[in-house]
């Protein structure tokens, strides 16, 4: 009996453990053919953290591992205003995406391509915003090239409504 209680005991404390989730499927987008699907649940801890310098800028490339190496995150940096942000999906560091969002109203960010909807939170004061948190309100495609001249391949993640990229 004692055993069946710290069994309990560690499954209740592993599930409350973690802080969010992402439902996401991955596709190869010209064939559609499915790569992988599922749920992934995440805390702070698994977050990568990336900072550099951009023109004399701190910047810190925040992305989470979903499956077999397929990632997703945005590049994070104090701003006056948020008034936009890009998030990111890649296989490897060389690939190339941005999926760009511009501020509709309060916390409400709009896809530029696709035109899925976010809402955001933000931490700072009065003199500047960092994003902190992406709240998916639509299935939202997040996609993404990789390869070289003549063997590129684009792949589609598609994060599901609900879903919470968190950073911090």
């Amino acid at each position: 009996m004692k055993l069946l209680y710290i069994i309990l005991l560690m499954s209740t404390f592993t599930l409350d453990s973690y802080a969010e989730s992402i439902k996401y499927e991955i596709y190869k987008t010209l064939t559609k053919e499915l790569i992988t699907s599922g749920t992934k649940h995440y805390t702070k801890q698994d977050i990568i953290e990336q900072p550099y310098q951009s023109n004399g800028q701190e910047i810190n490339e925040k992305l989470l591992e979903l499956a077999q190496g397929y990632k997703i995150g945005a590049r994070v940096f104090k701003e006056e205003k948020l008034t936009g942000f890009g998030l990111v999906a890649e296989l490897k560091a060389s690939d190339f995406s941005w999926e760009w969002y511009d501020h509709t109203n309060n916390l409400l960010f709009e896809k530029l391509q696709g035109g899925t909807l976010v809402k955001v939170s933000i931490s700072g004061g009065p003199l500047y915003q960092i994003l902190e948190e992406v709240n998916f309100l639509d299935d939202t495609k997040l996609e993404f090239t990789t390869g070289c001249k003549n063997k590129k391949t684009s792949y589609t993640i598609l994060i599901k409504q609900g879903s919470i990229l968190k950073f911090n």
